[in-house]
């Protein structure tokens, strides 16, 4: 028996994807905003989501409320309250709206990936026309290669399996993974933390970081986000010194 039947191990996979009809997808190739995406809730055809959506000002959220307004996949928005989610996972971006979404699920790839055994395992980044998923599953690579085969065939999507790792059950080390990071995405995490860009409220924008870094902020955000996918779910952020 493999470690993945006796439950001892799982397959972490991080993929990023692109399929039609995709409210959110179309909206980020609109606008220059992002959406985290977490809380999915299904009653039938229709589907409850929260999302984080994500910009660099408010006139820029704006035009994204609006964009996801007007999409015909889209059946109400709703902001909540600021601070309701108390999540330690960072936010990109300078500003940052949360949202209830009602959309239409039949759009949505959520079900036929975790209907083959993919288990979330944090929010769904949706940027620059792409969402970035982090999944696990108690499969192994080769039903993993077939099941996301069946997935392109039935939602019609392009899916870039970015990472596999196979993961033992072991016990929790204090230590970050820092040595996992290539040396630009260290510089890149340095320079954030270093000017405050993980604080409460921020000390400094991603626009900024990006003018010193001599990048695009959407770069930026490809870094950091590529960052967070290797450090956070192990020890988070806040234990770097």
């Amino acid at each position: 028996m493999t470690g993945s039947e006796n439950g001892e191990e799982t397959l972490h996979v991080s993929i990023d994807l692109w399929y039609p009809d995709c409210w959110e997808i179309e909206v980020t190739k609109q606008v220059a905003v992002g959406f985290l995406g977490y809380g999915i809730y299904s009653t039938g055809n229709d589907v409850a989501t929260l999302f984080t959506i994500y910009a660099d000002d408010q006139e820029t959220i704006a035009e994204g409320i609006e964009a996801t307004n007007a999409s015909e996949h889209v059946h109400s928005v709703s902001e909540m309250a600021p601070g309701f989610q108390r999540t330690t996972v960072p936010k990109p971006g300078n500003v940052v709206r949360e949202l209830l979404v009602n959309h239409d699920g039949r759009k949505q790839i959520s079900q036929p990936l975790t209907s083959r055994g993919f288990v979330c395992t944090g929010p769904i980044d949706i940027r620059d026309g792409r969402e970035y998923w982090s999944l696990a599953t108690n499969r192994d690579r080769e039903t993993v290669q077939t099941r996301f085969e069946q997935v392109r065939e039935e939602m019609n999507a392009e899916i870039n399996i970015r990472s596999m790792e196979q993961r033992s059950r072991q016990p929790a080390t204090n230590a970050l993974p820092l040595d996992h990071l290539t040396k630009r995405q260290l510089e890149v995490l340095q320079l954030a933390r270093k000017k405050g860009y993980y604080e409460h409220p921020k000390e400094t924008s991603a626009r900024e970081l990006a003018e010193e870094l001599n990048i695009s902020t959407s770069t930026l955000h490809e870094h950091l986000h590529k960052v967070e996918a290797k450090l956070l779910g192990q020890n988070g952020l806040t234990r770097l010194s």
